[in-house]
């Protein structure tokens, strides 16, 4: 049954406001949203600030959305680019967060007309209702993103998987990026839950492959913590990928020892 046909049905409908849209609810979260405070000096500071300010965005792991905005903090990305919106609660955390301009794909129907509704309000916020790999070719420029910008690939999970499609357009267009992976195998933690394809699995190897052409160039990093540890969160690995960046992720500086380098492939831990 297409989006469409299911949208004609008023039970759809109900289900729909009782699950997810919630627009003063989404609003009161987005305006209560604030980068992360300069007094976290632990990992037990950021999981009690994660209990007294749960977030949506990010899979709601706190971990997760600190480590990317260090990264951005770290790295002074100049937009926010995601694939793959849904509702748009990673949208409008990184919108306000981060505080830089966030642009957006997603290509589900019923899930781009909620995160419009949601968004409309949302200041430099650009939501794409296309496909993940066509929005990149047709954003990917610097006069569009900055110089730096941080992307967050999101968008596998219908038939298709646009991961490589993705990875390649980034790196042709950015001759310097940070980008972070969602459903990311993680070789030494097999608690986090991560995708596959027949043909292509989100792990290392895939990263290594699509990034080829920009061999020495990128660096990847892993979490280094288990999933059980984040109070919100449902155990969903990740990557982050450093790409022609000026200087290396300098990990005793890093908040907390949360992420540790990709080992060279996903075979580790059969090997391990």
């Amino acid at each position: 049954m297409t989006n469409w046909a299911k949208a004609a049905k008023p039970g759809w409908w109900t289900f729909q406001v009782r699950r997810s849209i919630s627009i003063p609810r989404f609003w009161w979260r987005f305006m209560n949203t604030h980068p992360f405070p300069e007094d976290l000096n632990s990992l037990d500071d950021l999981i009690a600030y994660g209990k007294r300010k749960p977030i949506n965005g990010f899979n709601r792991e706190i971990i997760r959305a600190c480590v990317a905005s260090s990264l951005n903090k770290m790295y002074g990305c100049t937009s926010f680019v995601e694939t793959g919106t849904q509702h748009g609660y990673t949208t409008a955390f990184a919108r306000r967060a981060f505080q830089t301009p966030v642009f957006s794909s997603e290509l589900n129907n019923t899930s781009y007309l909620v995160a419009k509704m949601y968004l409309a309000w949302a200041k430099q916020t650009t939501l794409s209702h296309s496909n993940s790999s066509e929005f990149l070719k047709e954003f990917c420029y610097e006069e569009n993103l900055g110089s730096n910008p941080m992307f967050y690939l999101d968008a596998h999970w219908n038939q298709y998987m646009p991961l490589p499609d993705e990875l390649l357009t980034i790196a042709e267009r950015c001759p310097k990026a940070v980008i972070l992976i969602d459903d990311f195998e993680i070789p030494w933690e097999p608690n986090f839950k991560y995708d596959g394809y027949p043909d292509v699995r989100i792990n290392v190897d895939t990263v290594r492959k699509f990034l080829g052409k920009r061999d020495g160039e990128f660096s990847i990093f892993l979490p280094s913590y288990g999933p059980d540890i984040d109070p919100g969160g449902i155990g969903i690995g990740y990557a982050a990928i450093l790409l022609g960046q000026d200087k290396e992720l300098p990990l005793d500086q890093f908040p907390f020892n949360l992420v540790a380098p990709a080992p060279e492939t996903a075979e580790f831990q059969k090997s391990a």
